[in-house]
């Protein structure tokens, strides 16, 4: 019964296990971008809405965005949708802070940490019950020594020795 119970868990495991890499992956890629990358400040020259409709019917809201920006002591501009570089909220005239990338100043993100508390939350549920299904469920206790203690003297055979836990010598 535990077997098949064994196999029933694996597509979770394996679910968790990508889940977590992928945070790490999400984690990873922002600290570099905080780290390599240069910072500027950008100017936001102006936002318009969208809509799209996908194949299957849902239908997307969000931003175009253009922005200004110095880099590499050149100005630069950018325009395209919100979810490209990380800017969900943007009005006319805001001051964002922007990395972007020096060997390509048109690539721009905002570096910061998008849903870092569900991040986190996810890392946490799907690292621990990662570690739980592959390392600590294979654990196997150490067997239990038996007792030396005895109930009677010096004469006393080993069925007067003192029973370890539930009957077990």
């Amino acid at each position: 019964m535990f077997l098949l119970a064994r196999y029933l868990l694996m597509p979770f495991a394996l679910i968790a296990a990508i889940l977590f890499s992928m945070s790490l992956h999400i984690i990873g890629t922002t600290l570099h971008h905080q780290a390599a990358w240069q910072r500027t400040l950008a100017t936001v020259t102006d936002v318009s809405a969208y809509s799209e409709t996908r194949a299957n019917g849902l239908t997307t809201d969000g931003i175009n965005v253009a922005v200004s920006y110095v880099a590499n002591d050149a100005p630069m501009t950018w325009s395209g949708k919100d979810k490209d570089i990380g800017l969900y909220k943007a009005a006319k005239g805001d001051r964002i802070e922007l990395y972007y990338d020096p060997a390509d100043p048109s690539s721009l993100d905002t570096a910061a940490m998008k849903g870092w508390r569900g991040g986190l939350l996810l890392l946490a549920v799907t690292g621990g019950f990662t570690i739980w299904f592959f390392w600590l469920r294979g654990r196997k206790t150490p067997p239990m020594a038996p007792s030396t203690v005895r109930v009677a003297g010096a004469g006393a055979g080993p069925a007067d020795q003192q029973r370890g836990t539930f009957g077990r010598r």
